[in-house]
């Protein structure tokens, strides 16, 4: 669902939406100061834009949803499957530049409040986590090649291992993404998808167009290794937003054909006292 606060819109989500202490939210592309390509709300330092209107945009995004944009983790983000666990010593890494953002690093986890994890976004998938018995939250960026190599599985394990979390009791959110109907791929995605899932699995979320061309159901791919990894039908969440088709409200690199900006995923955990309104 689209919420708004102090004229910034954002994607919000129902399953995180009773837990009073949780920030969950994904950017749209308005209501910043970017031009042109990376009008409005662009939120990377990668695309080209000017650095001082990212630092605008991300503090007009990160103040709405209560957070502190001076504290923020950001990533350098390589479509793989690293995840790193975060502290408090790490805030700040990447908020103004992205020379000190964490390298080669596609998923973020902590169980430390006041310790923001943010991932940028322009059609692949927003993968969010929270553990409401742990108190662990995960943010993780899931493009084809990232799904292929299951970096939602791996996200989930990351959470068992570093924080005792059990799969069963986590809560699970797929944000703005591209849609089948919009992503057509190659046999080369296939393939790749072949590896993780198997031939018969992976057919079943494409629509062959002949030529060698596939309509392919990224998010419906990364809902299957999120239930693979153990995530309860019941606790898991599907915006249902294609970035393609909305490019009105978010970033597409697909539609704009690589000249874009980017929106941003975000999650922290608060504790009740230091809650922002």
């Amino acid at each position: 669902m689209i919420d708004e606060k102090n004229g910034i819109s954002f994607t919000a989500f129902s399953i995180f939406s009773s837990v009073a202490d949780l920030v969950a939210a994904v950017s749209t592309r308005c209501g910043g100061v970017s031009e042109g390509d990376f009008s409005t709300l662009n939120m990377s330092f990668s695309t080209g834009d000017e650095p001082w209107r990212i630092v605008e945009n991300r503090r007009r995004f990160l103040t709405a949803v209560g957070v502190d944009p001076a504290a923020i983790i950001s990533c350098s983000q390589v479509h793989g499957t690293n995840i790193v666990a975060v502290s408090e010593a790490d805030c700040g890494r990447g908020a103004v530049d992205r020379n000190t953002a964490v390298a080669a690093c596609d998923g973020l986890i902590t169980d430390r409040t006041g310790v923001p994890l943010t991932m940028n976004f322009a059609d692949c998938t927003p993968l969010l986590f929270y553990d409401p018995k742990r108190h662990v939250i995960a943010l993780s960026h899931g493009g084809w090649r990232g799904a292929a190599a299951n970096i939602a599985g791996c996200t989930v394990e990351a959470m068992c291992r570093d924080y005792g979390s059990s799969p069963a009791d986590i809560l699970a959110a797929i944000g703005p993404t591209i849609r089948q109907r919009s992503f057509e791929v190659g046999r080369d995605v296939i393939d790749g998808f072949t590896a993780c899932f198997g031939a018969e699995r992976t057919l079943s979320l494409a629509k062959d167009k002949g030529g060698g061309k596939y309509l392919f159901d990224l998010p419906g791919a990364h809902r299957l290794l999120l239930l693979d990894a153990g995530i309860l039908p019941e606790h898991l969440d599907d915006c249902g937003l294609c970035t393609y088709e909305r490019d009105d409200l978010f970033y597409s690199y697909r539609k704009s054909q690589g000249k874009t900006g980017r929106h941003m995923a975000v999650m922290e955990l608060r504790c009740r006292k230091d809650r922002r309104e």
